[in-house]
């Protein structure tokens, strides 16, 4: 299985083979980001979802969402998560 050079660790990762549904960003996000990363991300969406209480219905939370696993990823995006940093809490292990 070929690797992929993942822009939010830097290192060489597995790549995401599940479909993602992101449309037109779904093969940016799969060329860029390795499989361990956006597990990470699938775990913080939930608690940006919950923090800035997004509606998935309307576009803007749609958009919204985005942002932030953009900014996440480090896909170019810049976003202000000082409201994640001051409510973040570690998984429990």
């Amino acid at each position: 299985m070929t690797q992929v050079q993942c822009v939010c660790c830097g290192q060489a990762g597995d790549p995401i083979t599940d479909p993602i549904f992101l449309g037109r960003l779904e093969a940016e996000v799969k060329s860029k980001v390795c499989l361990a990363c956006w597990k990470k991300w699938e775990g913080m969406r939930v608690m940006v979802i919950n923090e800035y209480h997004i509606n998935l219905g309307e576009e803007s939370g749609r958009d919204l969402l985005k942002k932030h696993m953009k900014a996440f990823l480090k896909l170019g995006e810049s976003t202000d998560t000082a409201k994640l940093a001051e409510n973040y809490r570690p998984a429990s292990s």
